[in-house]
């Protein structure tokens, strides 16, 4: 199976600001200062003295099938941004290789730029002074497009994005949300099969993010069928559109899986609240507490009991792939009536923090050139 996008082995290191001390080893640290006194001085300074490096990217695999969501999680300075722009060949790996629909970021570049178009939140370059149809118009002319295709592409694309409306209005005027739906329209005047998205809600109140996410999954996804990589911080944003995701650490993939998979890869239980309607403990209860302590799978029963007696609530910690169903007949057999039962599961945020949390051990990812 031909892959959208593939990588094998990438690696990607960045020069650090060094300096030689006494003993001849290298420190990190301010070592561009002085006084520029010429043209080679300045050129020098800006230059530095080449040491050691910072492996942004160790080693990166990863998989992304045709039509699908995927999406790439990671703390500040996990390497995210920097695999994007390695795709979309705005940088130059190290090692490894890199493919999108076959073709090599590092030796096919212009193949891959007419498969893939990134969508970052901080590039703009629209005019203030022109009005967003007017915008696209002026894009569609810098990629080739004919005055047919470009009024039909931005009419279908003002209409998809819900700017049609808004179309003939300055630029200016538009809200951020506006702002990041135009760069989207612009995005997609070429037509690409692959879109890459680095923090695509970023900014954006939650109406208007929840609607950009709608866009992302019901139109892009679904109805025009898009590969769509995208980088984010927002886990809820993760969980509820990507079909699978990567957590990216200090340069390297720790887990790659759908979202619901990875919730449960860092934890064996879970947690089961039953809540019950005008209830008292007594030995009764007390004796439905031990039995159910003696299922197998059942690692702790914590009953809720306030100072008057009352017996609000039971809550039961559980193997993860556990039945209800031999708790439940326990529970019916008592007597008791019901108001809730509810399953506290983990979260996907609770895996991320579990799972970088794991790799937070020191690492020394500095290599001398």
């Amino acid at each position: 199976m031909e892959f959208a996008i593939e990588t094998i082995d990438l690696v990607k290191r960045y020069p650090t600001t060094a300096r030689r001390g006494r003993e001849g080893h290298f420190h990190l640290g301010p070592a561009r200062v002085g006084r520029v006194e010429s043209f080679t001085g300045m050129l020098k300074i800006i230059k530095g003295i080449k040491g050691p490096f910072i492996e942004a990217l160790r080693g990166v695999n990863i998989k992304i099938k045709k039509g699908e969501i995927f999406g790439v999680l990671g703390p500040n300075g996990a390497g995210k941004t920097t695999l994007i722009k390695i795709l979309c060949t705005l940088v130059i790996h190290d090692e490894g290789e890199a493919y999108v629909n076959g073709f090599d970021v590092r030796s096919e570049p212009n193949q891959v730029l007419k498969n893939l178009q990134a969508v970052l939140p901080e590039s703009r370059g629209f005019n203030w002074r022109l009005t967003g149809r007017q915008n696209l118009e002026f894009y569609a002319l810098l990629y080739g497009l004919n005055e047919k295709e470009s009024k039909d592409r931005i009419d279908f694309l003002l209409d998809f994005t819900g700017l049609k409306e808004r179309a003939d209005d300055y630029y200016q005027r538009y809200s951020t949300g506006m702002q990041r739906k135009l760069l989207l329209c612009r995005s997609l005047l070429r037509n690409t099969p692959i879109l890459l998205f680095d923090e695509p809600t970023v900014g954006l109140d939650p109406t208007s993010a929840a609607e950009f996410r709608d866009l992302l999954y019901k139109k892009l996804a679904h109805e025009e069928k898009k590969t769509i990589l995208l980088s984010t911080h927002n886990l809820f944003e993760a969980q509820n559109i990507c079909d699978r995701i990567a957590i990216l650490d200090r340069g390297k993939i720790t887990a790659c899986d759908t979202p619901n998979n990875i919730r449960y890869l860092m934890f064996d239980e879970k947690v089961f609240n039953i809540t019950f309607i005008d209830a008292t403990y007594d030995d009764e209860r007390q004796k439905m507490i031990d039995e159910l302590e003696e299922i197998k799978g059942v690692h702790g029963v914590t009953p809720e009991i306030d100072p008057d007696g009352n017996f609000h609530e039971i809550s039961i910690r559980v193997d993860k792939n556990m039945d209800f169903a031999s708790i439940l007949d326990v529970v019916m057999k008592s007597g008791l009536k019901i108001r809730t039962i509810n399953t506290k599961e983990p979260t996907l945020e609770d895996a991320f923090m579990a799972i970088t949390r794991q790799n937070a051990e020191p690492q020394n990812n500095l290599s001398f050139g």
